[in-house]
């Protein structure tokens, strides 16, 4: 099993994690020449076996105990397996120091072998301010440094496993909202060829320029405010003639600044209107739509008249589109935008103000 997680953990990091340890080694060589008199065979062994050591000591905590006890929360046996690691470790080191290193070169550990010469071999291994204050400073602190950068790569690829979400919900929203425009248009539009109407060719000027834009040009986050006001008057043209005098629009703008914007946000309310005002109303319906941008605002408000009667399942679509509507709104502009929905007898007005990034 050990094996087995080590394997899948080196498959792609192996390299790096092996320049680290030899930046590692060549900073505690370089940084101790003169303590060791130069002499390489010493730095050598003394260094290389502290590097083992702490190699060791780092993946035991990376690739068994973190993965074990984190996930089950256990913080009491996380921490006293920490210590049983760092007391195995001050005891290999203090073995290796008193055993081999101070006999070898005694020159170089003079003052220690003064300093302890009163203490015993076992109470060198039991002294407590050595394991720990002096070992993890010494021996933990790469553990501690790979333990920061895992954490800090988790996060970030939490983050852009968050955002490859957000950007297939947003994918998922916007086809959720094309397919009942585009439905009616082309049935209005076989309907004009039926009669061989003038504006036949309109439509399919129009319809063309719309496909063009929602298929292939708004496919990132965010577009032009001033491509999606070409969007929106591309539909209008398009609703001016399927419902000819059965609708007044009334579309103002008022642009200050070019910002950009979710693309087909805008739409879903504007097709909501044309959708639950228009329809069904028998006598003449009114629309107002009104863009403004100041600054680093967007305003929206978008009004229809309400027919007398309206069929339940009509409810329960403009439902659905409003919902996949604040969902984007959520998404893309969390904390940063205000929908206000009012709905009276007569009249359905939708106010949506935005804070453009």
């Amino acid at each position: 099993m050990f094996k087995e997680k080590i394997k899948a953990y080196y498959q792609k990091t192996w390299v790096k994690h092996l320049l680290f340890w030899i930046l590692v080694f060549l900073c505690y060589s370089l940084s101790m020449i003169d303590y060791h008199h130069g002499s390489f065979q010493e730095i050598f062994i003394t260094y290389g076996f502290r590097v083992i050591l702490q190699c060791m000591a780092t993946y035991i905590c990376l690739l068994i105990l973190l993965p074990r006890y984190l996930s089950r929360k256990n913080n009491l046996e996380l921490v006293l397996s920490f210590l049983l690691v760092l007391s195995v470790v001050h005891f290999i080191a203090t073995t290796w120091r008193v055993l081999y290193l101070e006999p070898t070169y005694p020159i170089t550990y003079l003052s220690c072998i003064v300093k302890f010469s009163h203490l015993t071999y076992w109470q060198r291994i039991l002294d407590a301010q050595v394991l720990f204050f002096q070992t993890p400073v010494k021996y933990l602190q790469p553990t501690f440094i790979l333990i920061a950068i895992q954490y800090y790569s988790r996060l970030k690829n939490l983050a852009e496993l968050g955002e490859r979400k957000k950007l297939a919900e947003l994918q998922l929203l916007k086809h959720q909202l094309n397919p009942h425009f585009l439905f009616n248009t082309l049935n209005n539009l076989y309907t004009l060829a039926l009669k061989k109407s003038d504006n036949t060719p309109e439509v399919i000027s129009r319809l063309s320029d719309i496909l063009d834009y929602t298929l292939y040009r708004c496919n990132g986050q965010y577009v032009s405010i001033d491509k999606e006001i070409e969007l929106i008057e591309n539909y209008l043209s398009l609703e001016k003639i399927r419902y000819g005098k059965r609708v007044l629009i009334n579309f103002e703008t008022s642009l200050d600044r070019q910002l950009e914007i979710a693309p087909l946000l805008l739409l879903t309310f504007i097709e909501n209107a044309f959708k639950h005002g228009v329809s069904q109303e028998i006598n003449q319906a009114t629309i107002d739509i009104a863009l403004q941008t100041t600054d680093e605002h967007i305003t929206f408000s978008v009004k229809n008249s309400i027919p007398s009667t309206t069929l339940p399942s009509v409810r329960q679509k403009e439902a659905i589109g409003l919902n996949n509507v604040k969902k984007q709104l959520e998404l893309l502009y969390t904390n940063a935008y205000q929908l206000t929905i009012d709905h009276t007898r007569d009249l359905y007005s939708v106010q949506l103000n935005i804070q453009a990034a």
